[in-house]
């Protein structure tokens, strides 16, 4: 006898639990509302987040086709005639540099760049000035650097 009252006990015990663990349907619609909520906050993070990296992609994806633009439209410009060595090496220095100015992945080394085109156009005044170079080389140099201005503004 005792076995069954512990049994059935047992077994009332069980029922108040169950009965207590058991959550309305008001609570568990707020329940399931309150999960909904989570996952949609979830997923629109995880929507802003792969919607920012796309922008950045894409964005990186201008730079390089507006560098490679440059860049060819550098490649088009025509050599300029030159009379010696001194002023070819001035023009290819020249050339150079505009191609790293394009390909500068900062502004401060874009910069810098800058800085060398003017120190490059006055080295070659000086070599004009000390007969290095002569005025129609000048002109050609520089009128190259104006065709490559004019080629990567039209490019872009």
């Amino acid at each position: 006898m005792i076995s069954n009252k512990t049994l059935l006990a047992s077994l009332a015990t069980a029922a108040i639990l169950v009965s207590c663990n058991n959550q309305t349907p008001q609570e568990k619609a707020t329940e399931h509302m309150e999960n909904a909520e989570e996952k949609a906050a979830d997923a629109n993070e995880e929507a802003m987040k792969t919607s920012e990296d796309a922008a950045t992609k894409d964005a990186e994806a201008v730079v390089y086709s507006d560098k490679a633009a440059a860049n060819a439209a550098i490649a088009s410009v025509t050599a300029p005639v030159l009379s010696n060595d001194k002023a070819k090496e001035l023009y290819t220095k020249l050339g150079k540099t505009w191609v790293d100015r394009i390909n500068a992945e900062s502004a401060e080394k874009a910069l810098d760049k800058e800085k060398s085109i003017l120190d490059i156009k006055n080295e070659i005044e000086k070599n004009l000035v000390a007969g290095k170079i002569s005025a129609s080389d000048k002109d050609n140099i520089m009128k190259y650097q104006s065709d490559c201005l004019a080629a990567i503004k039209a490019a872009l």
